[in-house]
């Protein structure tokens, strides 16, 4: 066995402070690097739960020339809950308000309306700014995802069909329908509920998109006109007052319910 003094050398090969600072140095610009890489990459990854609106869609079909009955208007002073819908991010200085309400395939039905919030540049009312923020930048590959920033900009209508005695109902959202737009007259009663879209064609919104009636199964996603999320509806009936069928009409509509 060598002895000390036969390796003089030795103490040249011990690692001193310098070395384990180089060596954790080393580990921590690692870590420092993947960091980085899970922050560039995370709009990218985070793209599938951020952009997709978990919600059942019922479709019933494009735009027809139907027949039926317009109904007046109606009155509810209840609350409308809405079960098991989609994230919409409601306005909240507005409620749903009933504009129209009636009979159609043997069931009565209630038309409401209410405000929701969306930002740009995305355009759509659903979950929160920050899962917005997300969705937009993975879909345009905007890194880092802090430069991406919406307001709230714009406001989509939901109109809510409710079967008053299932306590179900039809979602749709309007993208570029105003409150103003919508009244009874609109809503035609056959054997389903129809919107009279007569006139829209001219609609815009976010500068230079048509107007649409419809669903989405993701933010930025296409409205697939014709069709609803399919929801649960909590009413107190009690509270609802609806009138005559005024006169029969026959136009283009979509049906909503």
């Amino acid at each position: 066995m060598p002895t000390t003094r036969e390796c003089p050398l030795d103490y040249l090969y011990r690692q001193t402070s310098i070395d384990y600072m180089r060596k954790y140095l080393k580990r921590y610009l690692i870590f420092l690097f993947l960091l980085v890489l899970v922050f560039l990459a995370l709009p990218f990854l985070a793209a599938p739960w951020a952009c997709r609106i978990e919600s059942d869609i019922v479709c019933f079909g494009g735009v027809a020339e139907v027949t039926g009955s317009v109904w007046g208007p109606c009155n509810y002073t209840g609350a409308v809950e809405i079960i098991d819908g989609p994230p919409v991010n409601w306005w909240v200085y507005s409620n749903f308000i009933c504009v129209a309400a009636g009979r159609a395939g043997g069931k009565t039905y209630a038309v409401f309306i209410r405000e929701a919030l969306a930002g740009r540049p995305t355009g759509d009312p659903f979950k929160s700014g920050a899962e917005r923020d997300l969705c937009y930048c993975a879909k345009k590959r905007i890194v880092p995802c802090t430069l991406a920033k919406t307001l709230e900009a714009y406001m989509p209508l939901g109109i809510l069909v409710a079967d008053v005695e299932e306590g179900v109902g039809h979602l749709s959202i309007g993208y570029g329908i105003r409150p103003y737009h919508l009244n009874h007259s609109r809503f035609i009663f056959g054997d389903g509920v129809y919107l009279n879209i007569e006139g829209f064609e001219t609609l815009r919104y976010m500068d230079d998109l048509k107007a649409a009636v419809g669903a989405k199964r993701e933010i930025m996603g296409p409205v697939l006109e014709g069709c609803a999320y399919y929801v649960k509806v909590k009413l107190e009936p009690e509270k609802l007052t609806i009138s005559q069928p005024l006169y029969n009409a026959t136009a283009r509509a979509l049906r909503v319910g």
